[in-house]
């Protein structure tokens, strides 16, 4: 399913953002501004282009940086947390009636 994404909005960001961890100081490396990579890897998501089609520009990382990034996220299960953080907020809100609530696994094979 390809759809339309153009960043994180503030509000969206003040909810995520806290769910990820802080990158360290890693010699000779700056840490990635993790709003611009998290953008990125939210937009390959979204509308499910190519790594090498991520566009260019002031809210997004370079994809090679976003690409290490959500490796990171996925092994060390901050990606799962960030899931499940944002599921619990919006169930607390009653945002989500469970009761018409479905999950399609089909595009992650484990």
């Amino acid at each position: 399913m390809s759809g339309r994404f153009k960043g994180l909005s503030d509000s969206q960001w003040d909810i995520i953002g806290p769910l990820l961890p802080r990158p360290s100081r890693r010699v000779g490396r700056p840490s990635p501004d993790l709003r611009r990579v998290l953008n990125t890897i939210l937009y390959i998501e979204i509308t499910g282009c190519r790594w090498c089609d991520v566009p260019v520009g002031e809210q997004w990382a370079k994809r090679s940086t976003a690409h290490e990034w959500l490796g990171h996220l996925q092994k060390s299960g901050t990606w799962e947390r960030v899931k499940d953080g944002i599921l619990c907020m919006a169930d607390l809100a009653n945002l989500i009636d469970w009761e018409k609530g479905a999950v399609d696994g089909s595009f992650f094979p484990r």
